[in-house]
């Protein structure tokens, strides 16, 4: 798959809480770089064209956000996993 050069693909390790949050339908806070709040219940996440989308079930339905664009995710619901992640670019492969 080619990658967008523009595109910035966010750590391996930030990937593993976004899956485990999806896995178990934790709702999220999610803190954007524009200083935006979203929230949601997540639900499960896409690729196109080395390009990734966290996709949440919110109160007036689902919604997706751009991975690259979010600074912060905040678990609303309990567990043993994470409390609060920072988002930053790493070496993660979409291949």
């Amino acid at each position: 798959m080619m990658k967008n050069p523009t595109s910035k693909i966010i750590d391996c390790a930030v990937h593993d809480y976004i899956e485990v949050a999806c896995l178990y339908a934790y709702e999220l806070e999610l803190r954007m770089l524009d200083g935006q709040q979203n929230q949601g219940k997540a639900i499960t996440t896409r690729t196109q064209a080395g390009r990734e989308w966290l996709v949440l079930q919110g109160e007036q339905g689902q919604f997706e956000v751009e991975l690259n664009q979010v600074r912060s995710i905040k678990a609303l619901t309990a567990n043993r996993y994470f409390t609060e992640i920072e988002v930053g670019s790493g070496a993660c492969s979409l291949d």
